[in-house]
């Protein structure tokens, strides 16, 4: 059975696979476009329209439509509700990727069920398992989730093999999400070095600074129009404001006409103009960028030896040049809209092979993936064992009580508390805490209590403020008649791709104790139900 690589991005998704040639190839929608616009439009109760039909309908209706769904994703109370119905950002991703591999099964005549889903180096923990929670609520059997820097430097080496050790600076801009990471690509190891970005960075703002121009610019002429009450308008403007700044990549000026209320305005936009509207966005990514190649530098990379532009957003001419400037080497373009689902798709192939392992020569896809990145015919048996390992982009922890505030014996709820970061920024992954010991407070406890949280800034600090809750956990059937005080050894073990599970004992026994870990807002019995209800949609358009 084939697997499959998902691009399930902010703006625009794309699912590719490789094909029997070795290539990874990017698989057409059902309107034979490669990337698939990620809006989800609710027409009815259980009918959606997805993509294309979905961005045009939000023009009429905007309050039917999601957009932007990945920004949301692993935060907790989130929630969007249409005809009487709430939806998760997890089953909206759900229903996008229900779209993706529903054209996929068409256009190739086979089931899709074996997928790699990608998300930006920057996600922590509870993205992460929001992201794992979407393939599994659409069905799908996920492989893993892959950092997307990791798949682009995949895709870039199959499409231009090196030999020896390379680093790569991947500079990922796309339509929600920033990301900046340097990249060991040696052999068949592709290593994340170092990384850093803004999740909620992309070119969704360059395009609301386009907007607001537009906006600015019919309001200044008429000053007693209020075209922000029309929801209808300020959709269209929307829509017109990322076509001018996707035309001005290409070209040096455009011309609009602003209709409303009768009055109707020529706007003129150039590409001097939106460098200068956007010039603090971009400023944004270099200094980002600045501080991962010195981090880099912390660890052992004197330079990096090339520049892969990743993004759509990196289109703009502007964003070349100044990178350029900054880094001392030209940039590349590499497939800005399709390298990450490419290279997904190869990362799901050796992922598939190492689960089936043992189980007799390598596929005939395999083979020929195998020549294409230069290692060889012979090395296709062991492309399994191909390896794409990522770091840890935030600290992560639990809290504390902090045992030398007074109230600690006295009042624990009013105690300061804090966190204490039990694998920091930037670890290697896979890593993991070692045993954590936690205590039971009273004579014959069931259960211990444990919130698991997350690094919330660039700068480490144990203040609960600064960090933020992305899971609780809690330890069920203790051994009976356990005496108060009794440690309980937890370890928390993260992935070469971040995500994360968990090991408890009881040492004086060495009984292994069940732990129910709930990352973000959804259980297991939530994940089953939206599975069953996501499946009910209809999505045909």
């Amino acid at each position: 059975m084939t697997a499959f690589g998902i691009d399930l991005g902010t703006t625009n998704s794309c699912i590719a696979c490789v094909d029997e040639s070795g290539r990874p190839v990017v698989l057409p929608n059902a309107i034979g476009e490669l990337t698939t616009p990620s809006v989800v439009y609710f027409d009815q109760r259980e009918k959606v329209w997805i993509g294309r039909a979905a961005k045009d309908a939000a023009l009429l209706a905007p309050d039917l439509a999601v957009q932007l769904v990945k920004r949301q994703m692993g935060l907790e109370g989130v929630g969007f509700t249409f005809h009487g119905t709430t939806y998760t950002p997890e089953s909206i991703s759900a229903l996008v990727l229900k779209e993706l591999t529903s054209a996929a099964q068409r256009h190739l005549g086979e089931p899709v069920r074996d997928v790699v889903i990608t998300v930006p180096a920057s996600f922590g923990v509870a993205e992460r398992t929001a992201t794992l929670l979407a393939g599994e609520i659409a069905g799908l059997n996920v492989l893993d989730i892959l950092d997307e820097p990791n798949a682009a430097a995949l895709s870039y080496r199959e499409r231009a093999p090196v030999q020896g050790p390379r680093h790569l600076l991947v500079y990922d801009l796309g339509g929600g999400t920033f990301d900046t990471t340097v990249v060991r690509v040696d052999g068949d190891h592709v290593e994340v070095i170092c990384t850093g970005g803004e999740p909620d960075l992309g070119g969704a703002d360059w395009d609301a600074r386009v907007r607001d121009f537009l906006l600015d610019t019919f309001t200044r002429q008429h000053p007693r129009l209020d075209p922000t009450a029309d929801p209808h308008f300020m959709k269209e403007l929307s829509i017109r404001a990322e076509q001018l700044k996707e035309e001005l990549s290409t070209m040096t000026s455009r011309h609009r006409s602003l209709a409303f209320g009768g009055a109707v305005v020529p706007v003129e936009l150039n590409r001097r103009q939106l460098e200068e509207l956007t010039a603090d966005l971009l400023d944004r990514t270099l200094a980002r960028t600045e501080k991962t190649i010195a981090e880099a530098r912390r660890k052992g990379v004197p330079d990096v030896d090339e520049v892969i532009l990743v993004g759509g957003m990196t289109r703009m001419s502007a964003i070349m040049e100044r990178l350029g400037k900054l880094v001392g080497k030209a940039p590349r373009r590499h497939e800005p809209d399709l390298a990450v689902a490419r290279g997904a798709a190869m990362f799901a192939l050796l992922k598939q092979m190492e689960q089936g392992a043992g189980q007799g020569r390598a596929s005939r896809p395999a083979v020929r993936l195998a020549a294409r990145m230069g290692l060889g015919e012979k090395q296709a048996e062991k492309l399994g064992s191909q390896r794409a390992t990522a770091v840890l982009p935030r600290g992560f922890g639990t809290k504390v009580l902090d045992i030398n505030d007074p109230l600690a014996t006295t009042n624990p709820a009013l105690a300061r508390a804090y966190v204490v970061h039990l694998i920091p920024a930037g670890t290697a992954l896979p890593a993991d805490t070692g045993p954590v010991t936690f205590h039971t407070a009273i004579d014959n406890q069931p259960g211990i209590e444990v919130e698991v949280w997350e690094q919330a800034s660039e700068e480490s600090s144990e203040e609960l403020a600064d960090n933020k809750l992305i899971g609780r956990g809690k330890l069920r059937d203790l051994p009976p008649k356990l005496p108060k005080h009794t440690p309980v050894e937890i370890t928390f073990f993260l992935s070469e791709t971040g995500l994360l599970t968990v090991n408890a004992v009881e040492p004086a026994s060495g009984r292994q104790v069940r732990f129910d870990l709930q990352i973000g807002g959804l259980d297991r019995s939530a994940v089953d139900l939206a599975r069953t209800f996501v499946a009910r949609h209809d999505t045909s358009s």
